[in-house]
């Protein structure tokens, strides 16, 4: 009963904090991302669903630093500016100056494409060179959207997020019998449309562009190249599946066993994506911390293992129901990373989003360079001898891993705390 009333006391908390506005606001993003690739998985074929995955799975780790990082940076330097026109003008560089350096990613992007050529059909091929070109509208649309946030403009947050999900769930429908290159060109062309809509709000009173200050970029670099390593072990396993020229209906079946519990990742996520600033604003207090490690814990303890159950008995029967019965293999995957769901829940996402937080991204970003090269070691020989099942083993054991470290690098932090206040 203790467990439960602090529980019920952190919810409370976390609505005062007008946090529900933000854990709404991305749950639903993620239920229409959901939805959307369950629309892919049906009514495009195997093959054609596991070209698209590998597409989106390497545009997903280029696309955080998409920018250079200015959306991240927008974040925690925005919120520190006493007034509004300070904001828009920095959000104005953050686009104009992010724009140009998401050259770079593209260029990254084409790169992987031409070293490992995947052997794609001419639909795949197409689709490719539409998306890598959605790095900069994306971009675009996120500086927009976290705009919002540093104003306390939350319900416009909220309704740019929704709209963006319902418009890719109702015209994914639509553009369903054109195949993947219908579904690449709603991935470019919906948050361009969306990001430039906000424009003329931001140069009502600043027509002069500013650059940022070089620690704006130093730490939006530095916060993108952790989220890129952190996508990356979300990733990994698919590009390695591609690049040694894994079946694409093998690699559908592998993504389909990863869409239940990596969305659920938005739980954890989204919670303390909501709760960044306020993180921010106390990073310097130890009290406040573990005050709210606390409160993490009295909801997510209680909720992982009841999740871990749920989709363990229910595997077959979810995956049938959400994407077809193209993808047999897919519910026996799917348990095997039930063991990184509970790594991610309890350790990598609250440990390593507060170190974030507190700004020490830069840990995550080298503990995490440190980690992805002996997992991909590990991963290569897995897929050579166990294909898809060794893939899934590695990816899962990595990030229990990771998630250790997470938590031994916060209580570093806290050591230095510790040590600074006695001083």
């Amino acid at each position: 009963m203790k467990l439960l009333h602090k529980a019920l006391s952190s919810i409370v908390a976390f609505r005062e904090r007008q946090g529900f506005w933000i854990f709404g606001s991305i749950l639903i993003e993620r239920l229409g991302s959901f939805l959307l690739t369950a629309v892919m998985a049906r009514t495009l074929s195997p093959m054609g669903f596991g070209q698209l995955s590998s597409i989106r799975t390497a545009l997903g780790v280029v696309q955080p630093l998409a920018g250079g990082g200015a959306q991240h940076a927008l974040l925690r330097y925005g919120v520190l500016l006493p007034t509004d026109d300070e904001r828009r003008i920095l959000t104005l560089g953050a686009i104009a100056f992010g724009s140009f350096f998401s050259i770079i990613p593209i260029i990254g992007l084409i790169l992987w494409y031409l070293y490992f050529s995947p052997s794609f059909s001419d639909e795949g091929e197409y689709s490719f060179w539409i998306i890598v070109f959605s790095l900069a509208s994306y971009n675009l649309f996120e500086i927009v959207r976290n705009y919002c946030r540093i104003v306390s403009d939350n319900k416009r947050f909220v309704f740019l997020g929704m709209t963006y999900t319902v418009l890719l769930i109702i015209l994914g429908w639509l553009v369903s019998r054109w195949g993947i290159v219908g579904f690449a060109s709603l991935f470019a062309l919906i948050p361009l449309l969306l990001g430039l809509s906000a424009i003329p709000q931001l140069l009502i009173h600043h027509r002069n562009i500013v650059m940022p200050k070089r620690d704006f970029w130093y730490y939006g670099f530095h916060v993108g190249s952790g989220a890129m390593v952190n996508q990356l072990f979300f990733s990994l396993d698919i590009l390695l599946l591609t690049a040694t020229g894994t079946d694409s209906s093998l690699i559908a079946a592998y993504k389909i066993a990863t869409i239940i519990p990596y969305s659920l990742f938005i739980l954890p996520g989204s919670f303390l994506s909501a709760d960044l600033l306020h993180l921010t604003r106390h990073s310097h207090d130890r009290s406040a911390l573990m005050e709210y490690i606390r409160s993490y814990f009295s909801i997510f303890a209680l909720l992982t293992p009841i999740l871990i159950a749920m989709l363990w008995f229910l595997s077959e029967p979810l995956i049938e129901w959400c994407f077809g019965n193209n993808y047999p293999l897919s519910a026996s995957l799917q348990n095997i990373f039930l063991v990184g769901l509970a790594g991610t829940f309890l350790l990598r996402i609250p440990f390593g989003n507060i170190l974030q937080a507190v700004g020490k991204a830069n840990w995550n970003v080298w503990h995490a360079v440190l980690l992805i090269p002996l997992s991909a070691i590990a991963m290569h020989q897995a897929i050579e001898t166990h294909g898809v099942i060794g893939a899934a083993w590695v990816t899962s054991i990595t990030f229990l891993i990771s998630g250790i470290i997470s938590l031994l690098l916060f209580g570093l932090y806290l050591r230095t705390l510790a040590k600074s206040n006695h001083q």
